[in-house]
Parts: structure tokens; sequence; C-alpha cells
């Protein structure tokens, strides 16, 4: 315990749980302790000085002194020499002295103080800070019918997506090894996996609230953004158990065996989603959108936009809703569509690569080093803007000359075998294995059906017995018109538009900036890159239908707080950290620390003091650090 007179050490756990030695200041590298106060001490302790003059210089002398009462009169005596003190140094001891008068506080010695507990903090605590900023808990209803409400399951679902992304299972594990319940101010001892499982249905009937509650917040933030919106769709497949929604279908995760649900996404011209949805797996994309546009007029009363959205999506019937709705859009067609607009003079292109593009493409424009382009005007009622990358028209041909060379190299070799049959072929198996192959190098669209001429092979058995072997030689033609077209489309593009308003001779929305439009589709690329690799959606580990639907909602809001703090710390650092593990990576180093006195018992929980990186970075972003209830 703390000695009047024996002051050689003496140390304190301020909020930054630094050491401090009065015989050393400046050398406060030590972390641990926060010590305070001696019931047994009666009178406050205070700096008090002496002065001595040296050459016109006047010097002060510190000493640690203490007042006390004698026959009714104040007094002051110095207890011990500290000699000359800096700014900083008088400021710290002033503290300690401060501190000691605490009653809440106990004095003690560093070597009886343990280190009980420490947890994360600080990650959770920005996470959470941006929540309370949004206001995302008045998305949801306050149920009064159990201890955690719905709102603080969603914020403590969605803390966990954002910085340490783990199955639903294991959050009650994870919320009590963390200091999650000192960042939410609630006591998480009743949160289990069945609470969580029960609060995903309620946040899953809050879907259309929680979407609307993003879009008036975003749109109250920056109107702009809102003039235009990126649509698509990912998959995520599934392991194990059947959920209803899950259907075999084009997958996107390079799992075409696993079953899977369709994820669509609408984010504004920033990045930000406001509108998601999800499908049964075997749902055909271009079917989706339709839902998307009613919502953009009815919903959310957006009018003035331009819908920006994958060549997947495009289809006859979408882009004449677009148009009866009101709305703008830009798009791209495949290469099958391609062929299907007239205004578009394919033999004009033909031979055209690398080498001689421009001769043969005088009149039209450079977009940038890859891409040159040529705005083809309105060609019934939707505006063609054709675009050409004369270095992809080159590597298109080669690949497809490469395919082409493997599989005749392919058809060489089964023949080969067919010919030293030892036991007789089937027929459709070996059709099967060459129509295989053809699917494999994504050619069979320039190739005829495959012809097996039989023939007849004497073979002689283990018993030495002449037999007969049925086998095959196989023919195949090539598709030389369907090659020809190919090499045509090779290295073009054509982008889609209902923007044909003009001023004058020009058109009012240019060439340029549809083309810009479409290429800009990287904030949603970002989005379900975010979800399905950082926040770790897939594979599913719920089955049923609304849960499925409330992790995806989840996902999504971690991801709108991500981006959030991505874009802060851009906006400071100039580097986007939004799919990158470096984006909680300035806060990870912040705990909650509990600390124990062995002398006393007394307990001390306090988070650590943050460094003055943290604190300037935090400033900078305007994040506001919340009061927590200890």
């Amino acid at each position: 315990m703390f000695v009047k007179y024996r002051l050689n050490y003496f140390y304190v756990w301020s909020i930054n749980i630094s050491m401090y030695s009065l015989n050393s200041l400046d050398n406060c590298h030590h972390h641990v302790i926060y010590v305070v106060h001696n019931k047994d001490l009666d009178y406050p302790m205070h700096l008090s000085y002496k002065t001595a003059r040296y050459k016109d210089t006047v010097y002060k002398s510190y000493f640690l002194a203490e007042s006390y009462r004698e026959g009714g009169k104040v007094k002051k005596r110095n207890l011990w020499p500290i000699g000359r003190l800096t700014d900083t140094q008088i400021a710290q001891i002033n503290m300690i002295c401060k501190t000691m008068t605490d009653p809440d506080h106990v004095v003690t010695t560093l070597d009886q103080i343990t280190v009980a507990e420490s947890k994360p903090f600080l990650d959770m605590t920005v996470a959470g800070a941006l929540w309370d900023e949004w206001r995302l808990s008045r998305a949801f209803p306050d149920s009064t019918q159990s201890s955690l409400s719905t709102p603080l399951v969603a914020k403590i679902l969605t803390i966990n997506k954002c910085v340490a992304p783990c199955s639903h299972y294991s959050i009650p594990q994870w919320a009590m090894q963390s200091s999650l319940s000192d960042v939410v101010g609630h006591s998480l001892e009743d949160l289990s996996d069945d609470k969580i499982y029960y609060e995903l249905d309620q946040i899953d009937q809050n879907h259309e609230a929680l979407e609307a509650h993003l879009f008036r917040a975003t749109y109250k933030k920056d109107k702009e953004s809102y003039s235009r919106i990126n649509y698509d769709l990912s998959s995520s497949y599934f392991v194990g158990i059947k959920c209803p929604l899950s259907h075999c279908g084009h997958s996107k995760d390079g799992k075409p065996h696993n079953k899977q649900v369709l994820l669509a996404i609408m984010v504004n011209d920033r990045g930000y989603p406001f509108k998601w949805d999800v499908y049964p797996g075997n749902t055909a994309e271009v079917k989706t959108l339709i839902n998307n546009v009613d919502a953009c007029r009815g919903r959310f009363g957006l009018k003035n936009v331009t819908l920006v959205f994958d060549r997947g999506i495009v289809s006859d019937e979408n882009l004449d809703e677009i148009d009866d709705q009101g709305l703008k859009y830009v798009s791209a067609l495949d290469k099958d569509q391609i062929v299907n607009v007239g205004a578009i003079d394919l033999d004009a292109l033909t031979g055209v690569d690398w080498d001689n593009f421009k001769e043969r493409l005088p009149d039209w424009n450079g977009y940038d080093e890859s891409l040159t382009f040529k705005d083809l005007g309105v060609y019934d009622g939707r505006r063609y803007i054709l675009g050409f990358n004369p270095q992809l028209c080159k590597d298109e041909r080669s690949v497809r000359r490469e395919k082409i060379e493997s599989f005749e190299k392919f058809l060489l070799a089964k023949n080969r075998e067919l010919a030293e049959a030892v036991r007789s072929r089937k027929s459709d198996k070996t059709k099967q294995s060459i129509i295989h192959e053809l699917k494999r190098l994504k050619i069979k669209k320039y190739f005829h059906d495959p012809v097996l001429a039989e023939i007849i092979l004497e073979r002689t058995n283990k018993q030495g017995k002449v037999i007969s072997v049925q086998s095959f030689q196989v023919s195949i033609q090539k598709k030389a018109e369907q090659i020809t077209l190919a090499e045509r489309l090779d290295g073009l593009c054509v982008f889609v538009s209902n923007h044909i308003d003009r001023n004058y001779e020009s058109f009012i929305f240019p060439g340029r900036q549809i083309i810009c439009a479409y290429r800009d589709k990287t904030k949603i690329e970002d989005a379900f890159k975010h979800i399905k690799s950082f926040l770790k959606i897939r594979p599913f580990y719920v089955y049923r239908n609304a849960h499925v639907r409330a992790v995806y909602s989840i996902c999504v809001l971690a991801y709108f707080l991500n981006k959030d703090l991505a874009e802060r710390r851009k906006k400071n650092e100039g580097i986007d950290y939004l799919n990158s593990k470096n984006l909680y990576e300035p806060f990870r180093n912040g705990d909650m620390v509990t600390l124990k006195d062995r002398l006393s018992g007394k307990m001390i929980r306090k988070p650590v003091e943050l460094s003055l990186n943290q604190k300037e970075l935090l400033n900078k972003m305007a994040i506001k650090m919340p009061q927590m209830k200890m």
C-alpha cells in the first residue's frame, strides 16, 4: 500500500493505461496499471516548488507536498524532492495527485496488479458507432417482449459481419469472448443461437422498412447519387441440407454442382445499397429486373434516374418496361444480340484488327487506349454505341483458333484410340465424349454433330481366339459460316440506351458518357465481392427461406457500414480499403482491459486509451466514439 514518505515509485493506470514514475515521467512506455487512493491518507497531495536565481535566470525546483491542518490552520510540508520538471511532467503529476483524491480508486503497487482479462473492443466500437450514426436501429420495431430486441440483435449480427464473420451458431461464443456487451451497452447472457434464428425471422419481416430507411438516409445525404442506379445479380451456393429457395442454375461461384440462390442488389451512384432481393437459384436473370423497376418508381419515387445493368439482363420486354415507366437505362448487348441490330454494318468491320483499325475506321472516336467507338444514333427507338477493342479482337481470334486446334488434336487422338480398341465401343458414349470436349472448350457452336463410321476390328483374346471388335472412326465438320460470323464480332461491344434526347444536332447525353456509365459497374461488383468474400456469405449455412433472406440483409447492412468506413478512410488517406483486410486494421489494437489489485480485490475495467494515430484518424473521419457504460 501507499507509504507517505517512501515515494521512490508509485504508479497510476490512467485512461491510457500507462505507468508513471515520479523519477522519470518521460519514460512512460509500460502498459498496465490503474492505481490510486489510499484510504489511510488524510490529506491531499500536490506539487510545490522553490525558486532560485542564477545569472539572471530563475529556476524552479519541485517537491511533492501535502496539506495538513494544525491548530485550526492549514499548513503545507514538502514530502519528496523531484527537481526540475517540464510543463508536460507538471500536468502529469497534477493529474496523479488529483486522481488520488478520488474515493473510487485504490492505491497499490505495480507488482500487485494483474491483468484479469483483455478482450477486443475498438474495431467493434467503430462499427457500432457507424450503425448509430446512420440510425439503423430505427428501421426495426423495438420489441419489449425480450431482453434482446430485434434492432439490438440486428446490430450484433452486423457488427460481427463487419469485424469477425462467423456462423450464427458461433456468434454467442464470439460475443462472450469479446467486449460486445460494452459496445452495445447491454448484457448478452440471453444471446443464443435459438434467439438469433428467431430474430432472423423478424429481420426478414422488416425487409422493406430497412430498404426504405437506407434509401431515405442516403437520399437525404446526397440526392445526386440517385441520378444513376446500378443493378446486378450474383449467386451463392449451399452445402448440406436442402433449402426451398436453392436450385441448380448458372453458377457464378464456380460451383456448378451445388444448389444456389440468386442475390440481387441495387446501389446508387456512390455505391451505397438501398434495395436487394433473393431469388431461387434457377431464376433467369432477365426476369428479375421488372420488379425493381416498379420499386424505383413506386416505393422510392425516383423519376430522373438512369438504370445501369449487365448485358445478361437485356431483353426487349425489360427495355420496353423501363421506357413505359419513364426511366432511362444504359446497358450492353450479348454477341448473339448484336447480329439482330440493323443499324450495325458488320461487313465494314470484317478483317479489322489491331494493325489497321485506324485506317479502316477513320470516323471513329477514341475512348481510351483500348477502346474506340462510334455513336450509331437511334434505331427503332433505341440508341446504339458501337465499340471496338482492337487488342481484344486479336486475342479472341487467337483463343478461338487455339481451341479449335486443340479439339482437332483431341479428335486425332480419339480416332487413334478407337482404331486400337480391344473391346467393342458404344456409339452413344463415343459421341458424348466428343460433345463433352466441345462443351468444355466452349466451341460446340462452331461444329456440326459428330458422325461415327463403324469399323470392325479383329483381336485375339486371352484364350488365343480371334474375335471381332466393333469400333468407330469419328468425323466432324466445322460450321464455316458460324466461325466467320464470330470473327466479325471479335473485339466488338454494343452499348444500348434510351438517352435519345437531342440538343439541336447533338445528343444531350454524349456517347462517351453512356460508355462511362456502363463501365462504372465496378461499384456493384465491389458490393458482391465484399459480401461474398470479405463478409463470407458463401456458402449458406441457414436453410429456411426467411433466414436466407435475413442473412443477406445483414450482409448488405455490413457492406453499407464498411462502404462508409472505406470512403472516409479513402478521403483522408487516399487508399481504397473497401475489399481489403486492412479496413479495420487501425482499430484492431484496442482492447477492453480488466485489471485486478490482489491486495484489495478491486477490479477495474476500462478501454485502452486510443493512440495518437487512432485519435487523429477517427477525428479526421468524423467518427464519434460513444460513451461506454461500465
